[in-house]
């Protein structure tokens, strides 16, 4: 018989890779990004720990950074409030965090057959969605006002697949949460299964 614990072990295993493929964004990898612009030949893609000109050199890794966008001297990044929401990007590993624990403990509440593990697994998907989408919330505020500051000094600019993978990211943890509950409420409660451990 499946675990009850498996659909939602399968929605936090997708969360974990797209949260770890968003957060290895620049200056780890530079296929992966939030924002990508581009001033005269140079394309310049921003992600959670600092940015890149794409084939050339990349920013220091931090946690927050100097918004910049080389080959341009007519474009304001960095004010204040939005060099202090570059400090928010954290969230993406730390809601990656919750994602792995919660699938360490759908992995235990499957091969335990445990209704407690599976709880485990629910709450910390929970957590995890909840930071998610508030992350994608900053994002979405972070990166549309820099594409637009961008875009009004007469460059390009475009959102990345880091924010798709993001949101992709809350929608699996949501579904990991709802369908951990119902695998440990909903298929447990029916009666005591044979062999099952609490």
């Amino acid at each position: 018989m499946v675990s009850p614990a498996f659909p939602g072990l399968f929605f936090a295993f997708a969360a974990v890779a797209l949260l770890v493929f968003a957060s290895v964004s620049p200056p780890a990898w530079d296929r992966i990004d939030f924002l990508h612009a581009s001033s005269g030949t140079q394309e310049v893609v921003y992600g959670v720990f600092g940015y890149c000109i794409k084939g050339g050199e990349c920013s220091r890794r931090s946690v927050g950074y100097d918004l910049a966008l080389p080959g341009s001297s007519n474009v304001v990044l960095n004010s204040k409030v939005l060099h202090n929401l570059t400090y928010t990007l954290i969230l993406h590993p730390i809601a990656g965090g919750f994602a792995f624990f919660s699938l360490v403990f759908g992995l235990l509440g499957a091969c335990a057959a445990s209704r407690v593990l599976t709880i485990f697994m629910a709450i910390t998907s929970f957590f995890g969605a909840l930071i998610t989408l508030v992350i994608f919330v900053i994002d979405m505020v972070l990166w549309n006002v820099l594409k637009n500051r961008i875009q009004d000094a007469g460059y390009t600019a475009g959102l990345g697949n880091a924010n798709w993978f993001t949101i992709g990211a809350f929608a699996a943890l949501a579904l990991s949460s709802c369908t951990s509950c119902c695998g440990a409420f909903g298929r447990f409660a029916s009666g005591r299964m044979a062999g099952e451990k609490y």
